[in-house]
């Protein structure tokens, strides 16, 4: 089914911009980039309709494309908007941005100049999976906190060093307002809920969604170490979070011994003992790993991703890269591939 606005109220909001202290100002309006995220539009959307069930002050929202017309969603899934992004920026309070692949191929310079208008006036603005990379290409996230998804944050901060990310599930600041993605839009709206109407609500909309408990902002997007690698030494696990943050220059495993109060011959051991590899191969590993997220997620050239991650020669990078993927750095590159197209019947948000 294809989605649309939950009310007409919206429609009869002034022209003035809300003058409400919320935490997630209403009137809302969602632009929808071509090829969004479903399940982070959606996470946000059905939070919303749950959320209105409960509290006494309503969340309205309307949903947008660029051009007024279906968009579709990465699946090639269309949802049908309420009418144009440039038609329906005058009565709102927070404008959300949902992107998936590639955004900034869309953020053209009149999307740039409405969304610094906006900012202008006050309004609350917000990127949820890969929206807010248009918001960082228009200067609206410099010296602002804001997180991404796993996946794009390293290219991310190479792109926009001047916003200041975090790998948290969500973060407000200063009238923006970023999601991950996946299903932290649920928890961006619990928190929203929970600050402006009370724990009691949230705990209401979070049971809803048989939603085991409400994630803070600042909780990891992805597993620990201990969880994702099934280890549990503290050494291991303090050398691996070491490894993790010091990607483009990495230490030495001298350093990392002296770090975790080792000798590089008993690093090497547990490495073996636990990981059936040794620390240098581990490290490469997450290189590389880290190599080729930013291959699948940014424009960036070979030569600055193979810095990016550590490695000084792009000849070496791309030996070793071949080794472990089996197929050259530009291969990695996403295509745009064959999407099948799934036309959803209109329904509204009840």
């Amino acid at each position: 089914m294809i989605m649309s606005s939950q009310n007409s109220q919206f429609q009869t909001q002034t022209s003035e911009p809300s003058q409400t202290t919320n935490t997630l100002p209403s009137p809302i309006l969602f632009l929808l980039l071509p090829q969004f995220t479903s399940i982070a539009f959606f996470s946000v959307v059905e939070a919303l309709r749950v959320a209105n069930r409960y509290i006494p002050q309503k969340y309205r929202w309307r949903i947008s494309s660029l051009d007024g017309r279906p968009v579709s969603d990465c699946n090639g899934i269309f949802v049908t908007p309420d009418g144009s992004f440039s038609d329906m920026t005058e009565d709102v309070s927070t404008v959300i941005l949902v992107g998936g692949d590639d955004p900034e191929r869309y953020s053209t310079s009149a999307l740039r100049s409405t969304l610094k208008w906006l900012s202008s006036r006050g309004i609350t603005l917000g990127g949820v999976d890969t929206g807010q990379q248009v918001l960082a290409q228009s200067g609206l996230l410099d010296n602002y906190r804001a997180t991404v998804h796993w996946e794009n944050a390293p290219a991310f901060q190479e792109l926009y060093p001047a916003t200041n990310i975090t790998l948290s599930l969500f973060e407000f600041d200063r009238g923006r307002l970023t999601c991950a993605g996946g299903t932290a839009g649920i928890d961006l709206v619990l928190h929203a809920v929970e600050v402006d109407h009370g724990h009691n609500f949230a705990v209401r909309i979070s049971e809803h969604f048989m939603h085991e408990r409400i994630r803070g902002g600042s909780e990891h997007q992805r597993h620990n170490v201990s969880d994702r690698w099934g280890v549990h030494h503290p050494k291991l696990v303090h050398c691996i979070e070491l490894m993790n943050t010091n990607i483009e220059e990495p230490l030495s495993t001298n350093q990392l011994s002296e770090s975790v109060e080792l000798s590089p011959r008993q690093l090497s051991r547990v490495f073996k003992d636990h990981l059936k590899t040794s620390p240098q191969q581990f490290y490469l590993e997450l290189r590389l790993d880290r190599a080729h997220q930013m291959l699948m997620h940014s424009d960036m050239n070979v030569i600055s991703i193979a810095v990016a991650c550590g490695f000084q020669s792009q000849s070496h990078f791309s030996r070793v890269y071949r080794a472990k993927f089996g197929h050259p750095p530009k291969k990695s590159r996403r295509p745009s591939g064959q999407r099948q197209f799934l036309v959803m019947n209109r329904n509204p948000i009840l």
